[in-house]
């Protein structure tokens, strides 16, 4: 299996848009982070592809704080796997490698010193970086990166119709079935920004209107509680396994995001 994931991970070094940038990351870092991540992230896979994919999510948070200009959360667990690595390993080496390709030093805050509107400027920059029209309903790559590679307790988000939901992925990296709308990621935010088509936002609340008249209490009356953080009947509950439990508390500047960084 080991040349399956070289040959996979080379071909996203190959297709990426930062493959300049991958091809330039230290030499031992992979080597560091391979032995490193699996104390801190419960479960991780370490293949070739794996870091590859993760390596490639943190250049583009770095690029989004860069087109950002303001503080920044990052949305993904493995690519904050490399990112704590590489700063373990040799924090000298990362502010060269920034200035290097982003003209920047990104630093590095840790969850409860993020702004309040942190993840809503990654989702702004990134839709921007992907070229994502408001009419589109994909959600931009970094904020898919951890339910596409699963991984353990990372972030998974999905766009519903242009409507954000998350929940935090369980031990196997799933959790697509409890998500619910994120409150920093909600539509009424995402149409003031200019990120999503107000059409969207007006067949949401047709849909939340009729939930709410034929059964607001109920499991199919979900959509009635968006922007509010509740629970998805039961299917929540748990460390890791909220819709948006924000690491034991409650919903604020930190639900579905991990560390982040930029601005001034």
């Amino acid at each position: 299996m080991k040349w399956i994931h070289e040959l996979r991970a080379a071909r996203v070094r190959r297709i990426s848009p930062w493959r300049a940038a991958l091809a330039d990351l230290p030499a031992g870092l992979e080597i560091y982070w391979r032995t490193s991540a699996p104390r801190e992230y419960k479960g991780i896979r370490t293949d070739a592809f794996f870091f590859a994919h993760s390596a490639e999510g943190l250049l583009r948070f770095f690029d989004a704080v860069r087109h950002s200009g303001r503080p920044c959360a990052l949305p993904s667990e493995a690519a904050d796997s490399v990112w704590h690595a590489w700063l373990r390993w040799s924090p000298t080496s990362l502010d060269r490698y920034c200035r290097r390709h982003f003209g920047i030093a990104v630093p590095h805050v840790e969850r409860a010193a993020l702004a309040p509107d942190a993840l809503l400027n990654t989702f702004a920059a990134c839709c921007a970086r992907d070229g994502f029209d408001p009419g589109s309903t994909r959600l931009p790559g970094l904020f898919g990166l951890d339910a596409a590679l699963r991984m353990p307790g990372g972030h998974g988000y999905w766009n519903r119709a242009g409507e954000i939901r998350y929940t935090r992925l369980n031990e196997q990296g799933r959790g697509m079935w409890r998500a619910l709308p994120h409150p920093e990621l909600a539509l009424p935010l995402l149409v003031a920004e200019g990120l999503v088509d107000r059409h969207f936002l007006a067949v949401h609340e047709r849909r939340r209107a009729a939930a709410a008249t034929t059964d607001g209490s109920s499991c199919g009356g979900i959509d009635s509680m968006a922007f509010a953080g509740g629970d998805a009947c039961g299917d929540s509950g748990g460390s890791g396994d909220g819709g948006c439990d924000g690491g034991g508390s409650s919903c604020g500047s930190s639900c579905g995001g991990g560390c982040g960084g930029g601005g001034d």
